[in-house]
């Protein structure tokens, strides 16, 4: 067949345009969630809700060769509420994700900007409510997400690094810089994380230490000293019971470890964390909850979880969870202590498509942050008007 210069450049062009298209793409990605939530106790009533359920959220998420196993990649993501459209993450564009980095198939990954934790990366895939539990809306979680593995906080302003994995291994490292003139360590964020993975065995331990944590984290801004986060609350950053007392922490330290097993359809999860609000009294928390004046102590939460998914048929996903929470008090000011259950089905229609129901049950005794009667406070929710809180959800979830 003869071709004239016009038809040979035409495949050129498009052969170049083959070649630049493998090299480099992005993709638009999302989950749009929406459900029917009841809570039997929010201050002493019943409440009957429309719920976003699992965070609705949309991304794109690109990647480009530079050639020599090196690649340019960047990930921004939005959440948003499915009943009015509004923003998540305290109003932010891109709340859930925004970073750019480099990613290189021997030696790993560097990215740079608002991103989750190494620790969260490697171990929440062990904890209900960070999975099946409604991740996003935070009822699943242990003692009001006190340990993070929920990602109720990410870290902005944050370098990280993650390994490639070896025989099993991969390992990450964090350090968000607090951007304060002459404290280079105020409101800043150390976090290191191990995983290991072999067969139907999966391990993972994460060490989380942050610098005036009321605004390093459970603020939307790292380097303010103004509460900043309106999903918390308009004027507090820490707006629950069970550890909003302790908003003054100088630092705040994080020790999880967990792991599953894989027998057949089912999978058992185990999950441990240690929580420490340390050097109570050195932070002036702004619009913080009303608590007694600690002064340098330190209150310690010890969380444990086990769950367990069975995988029915390929449709049909069972799933529960017990988590128990004690937290040790401070400064002689009392301590409680939190039993929580998740219960939960999820039918899948599709790949894509699925519809669940899931019930949470939390109860409190003891003595909780504010120094008053521990009540249950189901992280996403406001707290019970007494000391157990009932809630549960059904909804649709499609990804895209």
């Amino acid at each position: 067949m003869k071709l004239t210069k016009t038809s040979v450049a035409f495949l050129a062009l498009n052969a170049i345009g083959g070649v630049a298209h493998a090299q480099s793409s992005v993709t638009l990605y999302g989950i749009v969630d929406t459900g029917l939530l009841f809570n039997n106790n929010v201050k002493g009533s019943h409440l009957y809700a429309f719920s976003q359920g699992t965070s609705s959220r949309w991304g794109l998420k690109g990647t480009e060769d530079l050639g020599g196993g090196l690649s340019a990649i960047f990930n921004i993501e939005s959440g948003f509420t499915t009943g009015t459209g509004a923003l998540s993450q305290g109003g932010l564009l891109f709340g859930r994700k925004a970073f750019v980095g480099v990613s290189s198939t021997n030696w790993g990954t560097l990215t740079a900007g608002r991103q989750y934790s190494a620790s969260n990366d490697l171990t929440s895939i062990y904890a209900s409510g960070a999975d099946w539990a409604a991740s996003g809306l935070g009822y699943g979680t242990r003692a009001s997400d006190v340990d993070n593995v929920d990602t109720s906080n990410r870290v902005q302003n944050s370098l990280k690094y993650v390994s490639p994995k070896y025989r099993g291994l991969q390992a990450g490292v964090l350090y968000s810089f607090g951007g304060q003139a002459g404290d280079f360590s105020r409101n800043s964020v150390v976090d290191a994380a191990l995983s290991y993975s072999n067969g139907p065995v999966s391990l993972g331990a994460g060490y989380t230490f942050v610098k005036d944590p009321y605004y390093a984290t459970y603020g939307n801004q790292g380097n303010s000293s103004t509460p900043t986060s309106s999903v918390t609350g308009a004027n507090n950053n820490i707006n629950n019971r069970i550890y909003g007392g302790y908003a003054s922490a100088g630092s705040q330290q994080i020790i999880v470890a967990g792991g599953s097993y894989t027998l057949g359809p089912a999978i058992v999860g185990l999950l441990y964390s240690n929580t420490q609000f340390q050097n109570l009294g050195s932070v002036n928390a702004v619009g913080a909850i009303a608590s007694p004046k600690y002064a340098g102590g330190t209150a310690t939460f010890n969380s444990g979880e086990i769950n367990l998914k069975y995988q029915v048929n390929p449709a049909l996903q069972l799933a529960g969870a017990y988590i128990y929470t004690r937290n040790s008090g401070a400064d002689n000011v009392g301590s409680a202590k939190y039993n929580q259950f998740n219960l939960g089905a999820i039918y899948s229609l599709s790949k894509r498509t699925s519809f669940y129901a899931i019930g949470f049950y939390e109860t409190a005794s003891g003595v909780d942050s504010t120094g008053k009667q521990a009540v249950a406070d189901l992280n996403g929710s406001n707290y019970s008007g007494n000391n157990h809180q009932l809630a549960a959800l059904v909804g649709m979830t499609h990804r895209f």
